[in-house]
């Protein structure tokens, strides 16, 4: 049977109608902590309509302690701010109206930020700091804003002895204080992409059991920091060349992202035998080779490993042919400055049981196509174990087009190649690009060949 829509029913012929089918509300007869805990994983907006479905719903919304705020009037060019003065009435109203206003244990605030706004910066540096208490467990804050000022978070977030998962992202602000007061005994999550962050060394000494650490931002001046031993995901990236020195011992540790370009850094990293997962975009003017070199050497566990194109670039411009062997590498990404198929070939022989590789073209120089050399030695990964090829950004020159005549060649049980055809390829060109790919010997006769 199905039951009738409530809210477009007036009460009286509501009540009829459950009467004469002899139907129960059997949701409203739910303890209200109940009620609460299945309006937490709704936006706020949408639990405070609920007070229509009947008496009983019509206070339930103020026990929340789950708040879910958003906004997206940034997007509509607003320039009188009318619509943020009514996303601002409405929490407002449901922050002045609730039973327990210093009991909240989860906030999700997503919205426009503007300097140039009286009533929009002070709203939110308002709600922020209301929600901020003993009970605190989650904090997401999101804000959108064109001016380069930002929002300065207040350093008392950093004191919720309960938190367990924050996560900053925008136009936002960590300053230094001195003294930090930091009391993270809680936080497992950390999730922060924003403008600005100092004193990272200090929030993370006071974070004991933080597992997951996903870290963007800018650096106003070279720092150094030690990562907590008990993390288990690690993604950091530096979005300005400024120096910085990270060290990282933990031996849980299973996914591990770097993102970093500058002119000095360090890396020194260790006890990484469980890393499962790991992907390198890092580049620096001035340091030696064998500190990436090093970091490879560390993480020769993974079973996945992505070199993105800073990475690559460093190994290309050093000449690099020698690598550690990955002898559990099962999944390879490779993004190319340019094509060298005397790199590729020199690592792809250190990966033994090697089952997916992709590459990908990102030009940034001309075009220079190296004299291919047929390998002399065998790669047990292609004639056992390599089962899946997707080239990106393939232009046909001769070094590509040699590297994948070998590739098919060898895959004894390969069972697809993808190739993606550069965008700057005009018709007669890709033309004949596929008639060469098309024309190739496959030693794998279950290989399916996709070419767009």
């Amino acid at each position: 049977m199905v039951e009738p829509a409530w809210p477009r029913l007036p009460k009286q012929h509501r009540q009829e109608i459950l009467e004469n089918n002899n139907l129960e509300d059997r949701i409203s007869a739910l303890p209200n902590p109940v009620l609460c805990h299945i309006l937490s994983f709704v936006p706020t907006k949408t639990a405070v309509r609920t007070t229509v479905l009947s008496p009983g719903w019509r206070h339930l919304w103020k026990n929340l302690n789950t708040l879910d705020f958003s906004d997206d009037s940034h997007e509509l060019f607003d320039e009188t701010g009318e619509s943020f003065k009514r996303f601002a009435n409405f929490v407002n109203n449901v922050l002045d109206k609730r039973n327990e206003p210093h009991d909240i244990h989860v906030l999700r605030l997503s919205c426009g930020h503007s300097n140039f706004d009286p009533v929009n910066a002070s709203s939110i540096s308002a709600w922020v700091r209301a929600t901020i208490g003993p009970n605190l467990k989650e904090f997401t804050l999101t804000l959108f804003a064109n001016d380069a000022l930002g929002f300065v978070m207040p350093h008392s977030l950093l004191s919720c002895t309960k938190l367990v998962t924050l996560s900053l992202s925008g136009c936002i602000h960590v300053l230094p204080k001195y003294p930090l007061i930091v009391d993270l005994l809680s936080l497992k999550t950390l999730f922060m992409d924003i403008d600005y962050l100092d004193s990272f060394d200090e929030i993370l000494k006071k974070c004991p059991v933080l597992e997951t650490l996903c870290a963007s931002f800018v650096l106003k001046q070279p720092m150094r920091v030690c990562m907590p031993q008990t993390l288990k995901t690690l993604k950091l990236a530096i979005k300005n060349k400024v120096a910085a020195a990270i060290e990282v011992h933990a031996s849980g540790l299973a996914c591990v992202s770097f993102a970093h370009a500058a002119s000095n850094f360090n890396y020194i990293v260790g006890d990484l035998n469980n890393v499962t997962e790991v992907c390198l975009n890092i580049y620096a003017t001035h340091e030696p080779i064998y500190v990436l070199l090093n970091l490879l050497d560390e993480i020769r566990m993974t079973k996945i490993l992505a070199l993105h194109r800073l990475t690559t670039k460093w190994l290309l411009q050093d000449r690099i042919q020698v690598f550690p062997d990955f002898d559990h590498l099962i999944r390879l990404e490779i993004i190319f400055p340019w094509f060298d198929s005397t790199f590729l070939m020199s690592l792809l022989h250190r990966c033994y049981i090697l089952q997916d590789l992709k590459i990908q073209i990102e030009e940034e120089l001309p075009i220079v196509s190296q004299t291919w050399t047929e390998p002399t030695n065998d790669f047990p990964c292609l004639e056992s174990c390599l089962s899946s090829f997707h080239f990106v950004g393939y232009l046909g020159i001769h070094d590509e087009t040699k590297f994948v005549g070998y590739i098919l060649k060898r895959g004894l049980v390969l069972n697809t190649i993808n190739i993606d055809l550069d965008e700057s390829l005009d018709i007669n060109t890709k033309n004949d690009v596929l008639m060469k790919l098309f024309a190739m010997s496959r030693a794998s006769p279950l290989c399916q060949a996709n070419i767009c």
